[in-house]
């Protein structure tokens, strides 16, 4: 499963991964702000309070089958095309093996794979790289500023 690409499970739901809230965090460091929070992303779980869910298409059956498991802010969200976030999704399938829903069965494979974890991986190496880069530019302002007084 790629990030930001839509992926469609067996059963007809359609949906991606969104890094969006992370795109927003790196732009918010660049520009100065949140650059603490930049940092303390220090594995790839940490990367998962900045993913979320949209699903794309099948919402319906998605919501049929997850019934009993689906407060009425989620439900209101995904019926509306928002994204939800990445933990609050995962909670829709509360075990591996699920008999009543394949999506469960699924979502849980894709979650436990490699390319998920290859996927994570990549993400926290950009961050890191921005991160370096930032404090490099970091370092050279200040140098510029000591060299003038």
């Amino acid at each position: 499963m790629y990030f930001d690409k839509i992926y469609k499970l067996q059963t007809g739901v359609s949906l991606k991964i969104s890094t969006f809230a992370l795109q927003e965090l790196i732009a918010n460091a660049i520009t100065g702000q949140k650059f603490p929070e930049l940092k303390s992303i220090r594995s790839t779980t940490d990367l998962h309070d900045y993913l979320s869910i949209i699903v794309c298409d099948g919402v319906e059956g998605l919501i049929d089958r997850r019934q009993r498991w689906l407060d009425h802010k989620i439900k209101t969200t995904l019926t509306a095309g928002h994204p939800v976030s990445f933990h609050s999704f995962c909670n829709l399938f509360w075990r591996n093996l699920d008999e009543d829903d394949p999506d469960g069965d699924e979502w849980h494979q894709l979650m436990a794979s490699d390319q998920f974890y290859l996927q994570l991986t990549i993400l926290l190496n950009k961050l890191r790289i921005v991160e370096r880069s930032l404090l490099q530019r970091k370092d050279i302002a200040s140098d510029l500023f000591l060299s003038s007084t």
